[in-house]
């Protein structure tokens, strides 16, 4: 079996072994290769997550157009907000080199799509009556 717990435990002493042996200044500068290779495959990587996130927006909307549940359109408010924020990311990049678009700024972004999908989630078709048109 090649996965197994003493398999595990091997595995990680032996992380841990080598973060010790071939650590150079700190003990995280084993993932540095992790590191480069993400910067290295950047660009198109933002590329494919905008076009995922548009995808899932049209095909949330397309959705919510055929059924109308106010969860749906919750979804598609969060995947507009993350399509838009993707958007504003890419424009960042070529517009202003990662001045324009602050963590504060993508913090408010991803607050908006936090707060969209956790209310979509508990959404509930009584709060028509609690929250809707009377107030009853």
């Amino acid at each position: 079996m090649l996965f197994s717990p003493k398999n595990a435990i091997i595995g990680l002493a032996l992380v841990a072994n080598a973060s010790i042996v071939f650590a150079q200044d700190y003990a995280w500068d084993v993932l540095r290769p992790f590191s480069e290779f993400a910067a290295a495959i950047d660009m198109p990587v933002k590329f494919i997550v905008l076009l995922l996130a548009l995808s899932i927006f049209v095909i949330s909307l397309l959705a919510y157009n055929k059924t109308r549940s106010k969860r749906l359109l919750l979804v598609s408010i969060a995947f507009f907000l993350f399509s838009t924020k993707w958007i504003v990311k890419i424009l960042d990049l070529y517009v202003s080199p990662g001045a324009f678009l602050s963590d504060s700024s993508e913090n408010i972004f991803e607050l908006g799509i936090m707060f969209s999908l956790l209310i979509a989630l508990f959404y509930n078709d009584s709060w028509k009556k609690k929250f809707g048109a009377g107030g009853k």
